[in-house]
């Protein structure tokens, strides 16, 4: 099995805080790499060390078989590893094509851009993730999950040798992700070496060939997913095991403290639902479905357009 990419016993530490602690993590040629661990376990500051953006305090970072620290993304894209952020950072108003290509852009014998060119792979990487527009379409005019397609688009296009994926399906629908999963057996099937970022245990064990799991910044092991359980994975990610984390309560649901009825505004329509005293509401959906949005309108932050929301006032 080839090792395309070794961290080992990296530290990290910002003022009163040490956030990676001898932090270990190995890609290997043709397999998929889940990056495991609680928020603030150290995931995204040791993708932050590996591209340069922060600076390691301690540890060797080694890329096919040579030692190497490099001074920034770009310095790391161009040696063969790219990322895929949870943020966006496309510009709304450019092209597909254009924020694919961005300072990339092909040139004609004379130096102008080969928009051409430019178009024609832009669409080819487009087709290879499932999606019908064109490349000459404006990113401002994309769902929040067409944009992280074209972020995936824009990773695909450096035919790096490791390619991180941070929490890549967050704002992307069944078939987006299954896309996804498509272009990644392909990558896989090309001795690429992938590291796959996310909290969906169900993704873990779909597509992962082996996992490591950091744990207030510190490693806590590697393994093969073929060979450990959700709840094995759990336990290394929170130090427990999963019944010990959730004991069974009985709570019974008191009285009515929020009704909302029909709240709009902000992108909200219509949104209706009851929260009672020991009860706790989720509020799921994709990213951009509103969540926040929800919440702002709730505590005032933004105008309500329609609808209303009653707080029943404590005895207090």
């Amino acid at each position: 099995m080839e090792t395309l990419l070794k961290i080992s016993g990296v530290d990290k530490s910002f003022p009163g805080v040490k956030a990676l602690n001898n932090a270990c993590l190995s890609v290997y040629a043709g397999r998929v790499m889940a990056l495991m661990g609680e928020n603030g376990a150290g995931k995204s500051t040791l993708m932050k060390v590996l591209t340069g953006i922060y600076s390691k305090d301690a540890g060797t970072i080694e890329y096919l078989n040579r030692s190497v620290n490099f001074n920034g993304p770009k310095a790391s894209q161009e040696a063969g590893i790219s990322i895929i952020h949870q943020e966006l950072n496309l510009v709304g108003n450019l092209t597909i094509a254009e924020n694919i290509f961005l300072g990339r852009e092909f040139k004609t014998s004379w130096g102008a851009i080969n928009w051409q060119k430019m178009h024609q792979e832009a669409d080819k990487l487009l087709a290879r993730l499932g999606v019908t527009h064109s490349s000459k379409q404006l990113c401002a005019e994309l769902s929040i999950g067409e944009q992280q397609m074209v972020e995936i688009a824009k990773a695909l296009s450096f035919e790096s040798k490791v390619i991180i994926m941070d929490e890549p399906t967050d704002a992307l629908t069944d078939t987006e992700t299954e896309a996804l999963f498509n272009v990644i057996r392909e990558l896989k099937a090309e001795n690429r070496g992938i590291v796959y970022i996310s909290h969906r245990l169900k993704e873990i064990f779909q597509i992962c060939d082996d996992v490591t799991v950091l744990r207030d910044g510190q490693f806590i092991g590697e393994r093969v997913v073929a060979e450990i359980t959700e709840d094995d994975l759990i336990e290394m990610m929170v130090g427990r095991r999963l019944d010990e984390q959730y004991p069974h309560l009985s709570q019974e649901k008191g009285e009515c403290v929020l009704d909302v009825k029909h709240v709009s505004g902000s992108g909200i329509d219509d949104v209706s639902f009851k929260l009672h005293a020991g009860e706790i509401v989720g509020v799921s959906g994709l990213m951009g479905a509103g969540r926040t949005e929800l919440g702002k309108l709730l505590y005032g932050a933004l105008p309500k357009n329609g609808g209303k929301s009653a707080v029943k006032k404590s005895r207090d």
